[in-house]
């Protein structure tokens, strides 16, 4: 009972195939494509545009960073820059200075957006 449930099962959708198959159906080829082509613009609309987004604007508060800016690091630690060069930014962290790279910079130190 069990083996010929099963074997129904199988066989079921290789039926279903070459019944499709064996119709003309008359569609254009481009319209079985169309879900994978919606899909892949929902994927780009909700996951890779926002995402280049937040990495453009990090990367212009990287640049546009200036001594005595208060800043958040990507590791949680907040500070002051006292200076700064090409690539890297010392920041005072209550009397003791820290020298970070300018990518470890993640935010302004009031920004709670992420």
């Amino acid at each position: 009972m069990i083996l010929s449930t099963l074997g129904a099962l199988l066989s079921a959708p290789a039926a279903v195939m070459a019944q499709a198959t064996s119709e003309e159906t008359g569609t254009n080829p481009l319209v079985s494509l169309l879900p994978f082509i919606l899909i892949g613009a929902v994927f780009y609309f909700l996951a890779i545009r926002p995402q280049k987004k937040r990495s453009e604007t990090l990367r212009q508060f990287q640049a546009n960073l200036n001594v005595g800016d208060e800043i958040r690091t990507a590791g949680g630690i907040i500070g002051v820059i006292s200076s700064l060069s090409d690539r890297e930014a010392m920041v005072d962290v209550g009397g003791i200075k820290l020298k970070f790279a300018r990518g470890a910079i993640a935010a302004p130190a009031g920004d709670d957006s992420e």
